[in-house]
């Protein structure tokens, strides 16, 4: 019975044509996470609040969606266990968009590398992080998956992709030493499709 009532869910969630959840958001106040539980994280915050103001008015500047909470500072750990500070970059472009009946979610993770992380990346500068306790930057990208019989604007699920860079291999790509797939393949990518949790991938190019 729970599975039955899950795929009614899914399907409502799939062909409904009214608008769901926003995910973008609307200002920086919105697209700017400013408070963390961790004093050190809000630390490295307080300290570079100018860099990810500036990081907001690129994109909203060239009117890219940005995903609520979306910039900002992540954590990772090393294998030594010693917590990593990340600049994070979450986009919601508007025309990354997908057709569930047409495409599979290898192809859409595909594309997403291939056409659209490396154009909205390209928005961050080397310099970037030169800022204070910054090890990487984790940039992600998320899209919808809609039923464009039913409705190619509203409805449907996100799906998302993160590739964490560290340092090193983020300013050689954005200063032209690295290529892109050079890039990648030093950093760690993630990826969440068909609802389901994010899980760790290796892209071939």
């Amino acid at each position: 019975m729970r599975n039955i009532i899950t795929a009614v869910l899914l399907a409502f969630v799939l062909c409904s044509c009214t608008p769901g959840p926003i995910h973008v958001a609307k200002d920086e106040t919105d697209s700017v996470k400013r408070n963390y539980n961790d004093k050190q994280v809000q630390s490295v915050f307080d300290k570079n609040a100018a860099l990810f103001k500036d990081i907001y008015d690129r994109y909203s500047s060239d009117n890219v969606g940005i995903y609520r909470d979306g910039i900002g500072v992540t954590t990772l750990e090393d294998f030594d266990k010693q917590q990593l500070h990340y600049l994070m970059v979450y986009v919601r472009p508007k025309e990354a968009s997908f057709d569930v009946n047409a495409t599979k979610p290898e192809e859409r993770v595909a594309k997403i590398i291939r056409d659209f992380m490396p154009r909205y990346i390209k928005k961050m500068k080397s310099s970037d992080l030169d800022a204070y306790k910054i090890d990487g930057l984790a940039f992600g990208i998320y899209w919808a998956v809609r039923d464009h019989s039913q409705c190619d604007t509203y409805g449907g699920f996100i799906e998302y992709l993160y590739v964490f860079f560290p340092e090193s291999a983020v300013q050689a790509y954005l200063d032209g030493k690295l290529s892109f797939a050079e890039a990648i393949d030093q950093s760690e990518v993630m990826s969440s499709t068909e609802l389901k949790p994010a899980r760790a991938i290796r892209p071939v190019f």
